[in-house]
């Protein structure tokens, strides 16, 4: 009896945590805000340019990429220029999420998606574009939208 009473306190303990928590914005918000899907071209034209920042919209994590050889605009090194807030670190939910690539990331455009890999694990992004505004919403993020492009 003591261990059933024990279960039923945890859960109805677990839900009551997570009941307050933010909500992360989502690719439905997105699209009702007016964003739509950048297509595989203009993802190219991006990758092209000097220099990008990537900015996590729930960490305030920012990553610099930068391109690594002028004749190839797949090959890009990313440079972390800020850490992320310290808020962060106690969001289980956002410390379950899957690390950013690292070591030598490859890069290609296939339709409208952008497909990186580092050899081990491989991410699929969409961007989502309204202006000049561009956020990045990678496949294993559950529709959940954390990376802003600058």
């Amino acid at each position: 009896m003591n261990k059933y009473l024990i279960c039923v306190l945890s859960v109805v303990f677990s839900f009551g945590s997570y009941a307050g928590d933010k909500r992360f914005l989502t690719v439905d918000e997105l699209i009702d805000n007016g964003y739509s899907l950048m297509p595989g071209e203009q993802m190219l034209e991006l990758m092209r340019s000097k220099t990008i920042k990537v900015v996590d919209i729930e960490t305030d994590a920012v990553l610099i990429s930068k391109h690594d050889k002028s004749d190839v605009a797949m090959e890009r090194k990313f440079v972390e220029t800020k850490t992320e807030k310290s808020s962060s670190l106690f969001d289980v939910r956002l410390l379950a999420r899957a690390p950013a690539l690292d070591g030598k990331i490859e890069r290609e455009v296939v339709g409208d998606e952008l497909v990186s890999t580092n050899g081990v694990r491989t991410y699929r992004y969409r961007l989502y574009k309204k202006q000049e505004r561009i956020f990045a919403v990678r496949d294993i993020d559950n529709g959940n939208v954390f990376l802003e492009v600058k």
